[in-house]
């Protein structure tokens, strides 16, 4: 008697078989330029949900897989290393798929939906990434995969995501933990790359970028030449890395335009929690937690955009930006992390001392290292003592919080150039 598995995966190799015998017929007879138009788009919409399903057998056998550990019998890393090399994909989208098909596991709706060619990989993706942290949004988060383009989708699971840990410090400090920059090179040859960062990080990355990019834009215009908002882009990345390599003294920019606007409840801001059905996001980017955005609004390049529940409008009094005739004095007495014993002159914040970021005199100001801010405002440590003579302490906790990776440096070029007057926290 044979094996009940065996005679399990013989059916679906006859079954797969014959269908894929007949999608041969097809290709093998279709003619695209004698095809009526309608009879066309018939068939982009079939073979779309043909290939929808396609996707989900797939990611359901990877995940058995991925499970199993068979993917070690071929020598690779990881599961996702393996499913990369099978099916001709980036280790990054290897991985998404096995993450959506774990998270299926949770999700009968979504896995339903999947398997009936009603999502794509991409939409299968976001749908399962938010419905594993809100199990109870998974009908709304399908409603609107149904309704809503691919973009305004990854809004609405962004915003599912973030209400589903109410906890502002332990989201951001998730989505910082994950942060990643993955590069490859694609069929072409030509160099990829993937990234993921907190949003404050990437309104800053966007705000370096854009001015840069509008720059080479004009100047393409006045030779003639006209290149996408993307390839723009991509050239301003690649010079503000050449410029950073080479530390030449000219300026790459941070023009007028180079600006990130917040846009956050006033009662959120002060308070520095968000509350059901109060905002905090940076425009373009998405939410953010109020704490960062009441780190950020000490630099001079955010713009807060604070709104009473109904409508953006200015505050009087909100004076929360460092003003420049005290940016100038703090630069003046000296550009060095204020912790003891840290010595960090690079890539230095803006901090208020006593928390008061209405406070913006000298006296309440001083400059800390990306590290030593993120522990001050995400883990509770005070900076005390008088400007010169500052004492640094940790809160009362249990164990000690993750470190933050150390900028690494060109060797040999020591605190040659600082380029940064106080940036926004990142």
């Amino acid at each position: 008697m044979s094996h009940p598995l065996i005679s399990v995966v013989g059916m679906f190799d006859r079954t797969l078989d014959t269908a894929e015998a007949r999608l041969d017929e097809v290709l093998a007879k279709i003619e695209p330029e004698v095809l009526d138009s309608r009879d066309a788009q018939a068939l982009v919409e079939r073979s779309t949900r043909l290939e929808r399903k396609c996707a989900a057998i797939k990611a359901l056998a990877a995940r058995k897989i991925a499970a199993s550990g068979a993917w070690r019998s071929s020598g690779e890393r990881t599961a996702a290393n393996w499913m990369a090399k099978a099916t001709g994909t980036s280790v990054g989208q290897a991985l998404g798929v096995l993450k959506t098909a774990e998270a299926l596991k949770e999700l009968p709706s979504v896995d339903k939906s999947f398997r009936a060619g009603k999502l794509s990989e991409i939409q299968a993706k976001e749908v399962a990434s938010a419905a594993a942290a809100a199990p109870r949004a998974e009908k709304q988060l399908l409603k609107a995969a149904a309704t809503e383009d691919l973009a305004s989708l990854r809004d609405t699971c962004a915003r599912v995501r973030a209400a589903a840990l109410p906890d502002e410090k332990a989201r951001y400090e998730r989505v910082r933990k994950n942060r990643m920059i993955r590069h490859w090179r694609d069929g072409e040859g030509a160099f990829r790359m993937e990234a993921s960062m907190t949003p404050d990080a990437g309104a800053t990355f966007l705000a370096a970028l854009k001015p840069v990019a509008e720059r080479i834009r004009y100047e393409n215009a006045r030779r003639g030449v006209r290149e996408s908002d993307a390839a723009n882009l991509a050239d301003a990345l690649v010079e503000i890395a050449q410029h950073y390599r080479d530390c030449d003294e000219a300026p790459v920019g941070r023009g007028a335009d180079s600006m990130i606007h917040v846009v956050v409840d006033h009662a959120a801001l002060v308070r520095g929690t968000v509350l059901e059905g109060e905002t905090c996001e940076i425009q373009g980017v998405g939410p953010v937690a109020a704490v960062i955005a009441q780190a950020m609004a000490a630099d001079s390049y955010v713009s807060p955009l604070v709104s009473d529940g109904k409508d953006i409008k200015t505050i009087a009094g909100l004076e929360r930006t460092v003003p420049a005739r005290v940016r100038r004095a703090l630069i003046a007495r000296g550009r060095i992390c204020a912790v003891p014993g840290c010595g960090n002159k690079r890539h230095l914040e803006i901090d208020h001392i006593n928390g008061d970021r209405n406070d913006t005199k000298l006296d309440n100001l001083d400059w800390l290292c990306p590290h030593h801010h993120y522990l001050k405002t995400i883990h509770g440590y005070v900076l005390g003592g008088a400007p010169g003579n500052r004492t640094w302490t940790p809160p009362v906790r249990s164990r000690p919080p993750p470190a933050r990776p150390r900028r690494r440096g060109r060797s040999g070029q020591g605190n040659k150039v600082d380029r940064n007057q106080g940036r926004a926290w990142t």
